[in-house]
């Protein structure tokens, strides 16, 4: 656990200083420079003492937490469920009420909370962009890199992860490569799907020559459809590819009872590996080779991103990125 005299040593000033800046002592002349300093060094030592009281004087204000989805719909993802909890749980620990915002809520009425979190990404319309662009609070989005639309962000870094299965196929001597992906519309484009995992992977895979279209298979994030799209798609392969990534564990738990009713091995015919690892990937069976999401943190730092704007609203957006780790389970050819 870091003390006061780590950050002032991290930061280059006193202890006094360091207190006095983190309780936001008025009578203290400091450049904004090195108040700047000492946030960056509690940050960096992941200091949390402060931030309580830092954030008092928005106690009785609320934010809104804005979900593409319905309650039983989040219920049914642990991975939107985890972030959102995050959310919660770090804007009460520090003093900030807040109201959940599931589809079909009101958005003409955001302008009257102090900021507003908004979990997703490609699920809102052009419309609802709009609308957030234009409101007179900080809008923190997690899940979804938006900085380049001027909003703070914090996410993953799917990329790498996506990057690090395909490269894990291809050293086990797997290289016809396929995909379970999401997309939850009906009408979906097949080669422009909003999955950002898909995206990583054509890009990658593309570069590699080992893009086959055939290969892409989508459901909507859900075991159910996860379990028809595999079904219904499989059989009708001339040629099948020995692994698959799949976009989350609730289809990859789909996909697992499919393979079993076609008679299909995993991993000696498919070797699966997905994204997530969530509880139910561990005691699937075979357990799931999975990428761990740190989604409960991305939940917490959104809401720290939040409070930081509020409290800064003149510093520019910036974007936090977690990373992401490989479990390798008996899914997977190891």
């Amino acid at each position: 656990m870091a003390t006061i005299r780590d950050l002032a040593k991290r930061a280059g000033v006193s202890p006094a200083t360091v207190s006095r800046i983190l309780n936001y002592d008025s009578t203290l002349s400091v450049s904004d420079e090195t108040r700047n300093r000492v946030f960056q060094a509690a940050e960096d030592l992941n200091y949390t003492k402060h931030l309580s009281k830092k954030y008092q004087r928005f106690s009785g204000k609320t934010a809104a937490i804005v979900l593409w989805c319905d309650p039983e719909e989040e219920l049914n993802d642990l991975y939107y469920y985890s972030i959102r909890l995050g959310i919660t749980e770090r804007l009460t620990e520090l003093g900030l009420k807040h109201e959940l915002l599931y589809a079909g809520a009101n958005w003409e009425e955001l302008d009257k909370y102090a900021g507003v979190i908004v979990i997703g990404s490609d699920q809102y319309s052009a419309g609802q962009m709009s609308i957030l662009r234009q409101l007179p609070g900080p809008v923190v989005f997690v899940d979804s890199n938006h900085l380049e639309d001027g909003f703070p962000s914090v996410y993953s870094d799917f990329r790498s992860a996506v990057e690090e299965i395909v490269d894990h196929f291809i050293q086990t001597g797997r290289t016809k490569i396929g995909m379970l992906a999401g997309d939850l519309s009906d009408h979906y484009d097949k080669d422009n799907l909003t999955d950002f995992r898909f995206r990583n992977f054509k890009r990658y895979a593309q570069a590699k020559d080992l893009y086959q279209p055939d290969w892409i298979i989508v459901g909507a994030f859900t075991s159910e459809t996860g379990y028809e799209a595999i079904k219904l798609a499989w059989p009708k392969l001339a040629e099948k590819p020995n692994c698959l990534l799949v976009a989350n564990d609730a289809m990859a738990i789909g996909a697992l009872k499919a393979f079993r009713e076609l008679h299909v091995r995993v991993p000696e015919d498919v070797s699966m590996i997905s994204f997530n690892d969530t509880t139910v990937a561990q005691f699937a069976n075979p357990a799931l080779s999975s990428v761990k999401v740190e989604t409960n943190e991305m939940g917490k730092r959104a809401a720290e991103v939040l409070l930081n704007r509020l409290e800064q609203p003149d510093r520019l957006p910036y974007a936090l990125q977690l990373l992401t780790k490989l479990i390798l389970r008996q899914s997977s050819i190891n």
